[in-house]
């Protein structure tokens, strides 16, 4: 297929590494649709076209409760398994950490050292390459005038000491809590798009991941994936699991760099806007600490893998997006791209109950078009109206012409019978036609009244059906505008700052200023909702920063604020957006339905302490 007949889209691809176990879990629970909850109606369509899809071993099925139930009992039971198998118990842990300290003072010795054969010695024997023989450690030293000789050779005989303990003690339980051990991959198309949710193209996505992750990565199991077709985006779920079947190790990252290497330096020449891998000479400065620069040159490798691997990707979904009439191209980063990515991310840290693109606002711009087709046919309506009125002035012309013929036959009939009585029995025939003509006469006046009268009480519905969805559409359009200028920028600004505190806490930061602001944006938003919007929105922000671990006190509104709002509520018009009575109920049932849910316990707090 020409290129020039592709339709261009973008895609949205997502890894997100676990360790937390937890962590996993509710992601897990997502794709199953096991964690389910009161915004359903909101995330999920709940009668998509196609039901969702998982992929087991390779085999596609229909995603029902029971297999999600069994696919979640399996998947703990193994990974709880693996666990007990693989991870380091404390003891290990600590002898680790004791040889990551003597490997550390081992590097840098060596990067501080100009001579090459010190170097290669040192790196060999720490990579098990040759034996330590002591003599000839020391031999080289002196010949090339190191101090400390006798510390230098302890050093790095402790190190291959412990590293051989560690490997004839424990060669299967040497794995870190905190390495991560599956990787989920989240592919999407993007909403703006405007691409249909369909099963082909959810097809398209799992072919491109499972055939790149297998293609470049075969030591890694996929260990399942979903499509998810009751939501506003083509996109799917998979999971892999990090550890190298072959070597039995957790090296993904490692295999990902080697592929990004290769990748880069056979593509080179097309991967132009992509620099050299960094290298750690760059970062080093006379002031700066060999930690700083071996953190910069972490993160700056991390940051051109990421780069590489995205390109990889994007060229092996595009050899398969031609059959779909696709290709995924890069947006340029111009500042409009940057703010768009920046609403995405904002966007994805919300609740989907709560996000401007899911099913329920899908339903709404739905309803907005059905309300632009109902005033085309309304204005179709008026001139059929147009139409029937001719129609009526017409009937009335033909009745007037009956009239006045009827009129000019009975004076021909009357001067008839003066003029010749011979002719009365063409008179009475005459006579006979005329009370027909008259009869039927007054049939059309009859049906002629009873067709006025309905027509016009249609007419005056459909004036009345007008004004009020000309009223309807007036409020709506008042509503939306005031959520955009005003509420939608509060609502952010409350997310920023949530986002804010929690960062201040976990720095051990004062967040008072982080607050005082949460609590002027609550005023703010409060200040313009009517009186049972405000007490469902205050209610929705106490349970909010409750589930966050939050002092939900902050932000309540003290006695001024309340003042402030009653002189708001009584002398002015800000309150743009109220319930209606129905909608009222509904909140207040919703709101007390949230306060008799169990709450979960906080993330800080152990549940086995009695005293917390």
């Amino acid at each position: 297929m020409n290129d020039t007949n592709l339709q261009i889209i973008t895609l949205t691809k997502r890894d997100r590494n676990y360790s937390n176990l937890k962590g996993l879990d509710s992601s897990l629970k997502h794709s199953l649709r096991l964690d389910q909850n009161e915004h359903d109606d909101f995330e999920f369509n709940p009668n998509p076209d196609h039901p969702n899809i998982a992929i087991v071993g390779g085999v596609e099925q229909v995603l029902t409760r029971e297999l999600a139930e069994q696919l979640l009992a399996d998947f703990n039971d193994q990974l709880q398994t693996k666990l007990k198998a693989t991870e380091a118990t404390d003891e290990i842990a600590a002898e680790k950490e004791k040889l990551r300290k003597l490997k550390s003072k081992l590097v840098k010795f060596i990067n501080a050292t100009e001579p090459t054969q010190i170097k290669e010695y040192v790196t060999s024997v720490m990579e098990g390459e040759r034996p330590l023989v002591v003599g000839d450690y020391a031999a080289l030293l002196n010949q090339h005038k190191i101090s400390r000789v006798a510390q230098r050779i302890d050093l790095l005989e402790n190190y291959t000491t412990k590293k051989r303990e560690i490997e004839q003690n424990a060669p299967n339980r040497a794995v870190s809590r905190t390495v991560n051990r599956v990787k989920e991959i989240i592919l999407v198309i993007p909403e703006p798009n405007k691409l249909a949710i369909t099963k082909a193209y959810t097809d398209l996505l799992q072919k491109a991941l499972h055939q790149f992750y297998q293609k470049n990565f075969p030591s890694n199991k996929m260990l399942f994936s979903f499509s998810h077709l009751d939501e506003t985006t083509n996109h799917v779920h998979a999971f892999l699991d990090l550890q190298n079947e072959k070597t039995g190790k957790y090296d993904f990252s490692a295999q990902e760099f080697e592929f990004a290497s290769q990748y880069y330096a056979r593509n080179k020449a097309r991967l132009d806007k992509i620099s050299e891998p960094p290298k750690l000479e760059d970062f080093k400065l006379p002031n700066r600490s060999e930690e700083k620069q071996n953190h910069r040159f972490i993160r700056e490798r991390e940051s051109w893998k990421s780069k590489v691997m995205q390109a990889a990707f994007y060229e092996h979904f595009n050899s398969l997006a031609a059959a779909y009439g696709l290709q995924a191209k890069f947006l340029p980063k111009t500042k409009e791209h940057q703010e768009f990515l920046s609403k995405v991310e904002q966007e994805a840290k919300k609740p989907k109950s709560e996000r401007s693109h899911n099913y329920y606002t899908r339903h709404i711009e739905k309803l907005q078009k059905e309300l632009t087709t109902s005033e085309v046919e309304l204005i179709e309506q008026r001139a059929n109206i147009v139409t029937l009125n001719t129609t009526i002035k017409d009937l009335q012309g033909t009745a007037n012409t009956y009239k006045t013929t009827i009129q000019n036959l009975e004076i021909q009939a009357s001067e008839l019978r003066k003029e010749n009585a011979e002719l009365d029995s063409q008179k009475q025939k005459l006579d006979d036609e005329i009370t027909e003509k008259t009869t039927k006469t007054a049939e059309l006046s009859s049906t002629f009244k009873t067709m006025k009268s309905r027509m016009t009480k249609e007419l005056n519905e459909l004036r009345k059906k007008i004004k009020e969805d000309t009223n309807r559409k007036t409020v709506l359009e008042k509503a939306i505008k005031a959520y955009e200028e005003e509420l939608e920028p509060l609502i952010k600004r409350f997310d920023i700052l949530v986002d804010r505190i929690l960062e201040a806490k976990r720095l051990d930061e004062n967040p008072e200023q982080y607050y005082k602001r949460l609590r002027e944006n609550t005023y703010e938003m409060a200040s313009r909702l009517g009186k049972e919007k405000r007490k469902d929105y205050l209610f929705n922000v106490t349970e909010q920063l409750k589930e966050q671990g939050l002092d939900h006190t902050q932000a309540t509104l003290g006695f001024t604020d309340k003042v402030k709002l009653w002189a708001s509520d009584t002398f002015t018009s800000k309150q743009v957006v109220e319930f209606d009575k129905d909608e009222a109920e509904q909140a207040k049932a919703a709101r007390k339905r949230r306060l008799l849910k169990p709450k979960p316990p906080s993330p800080f707090q152990d549940p086995y302490d009695p005293y917390q």
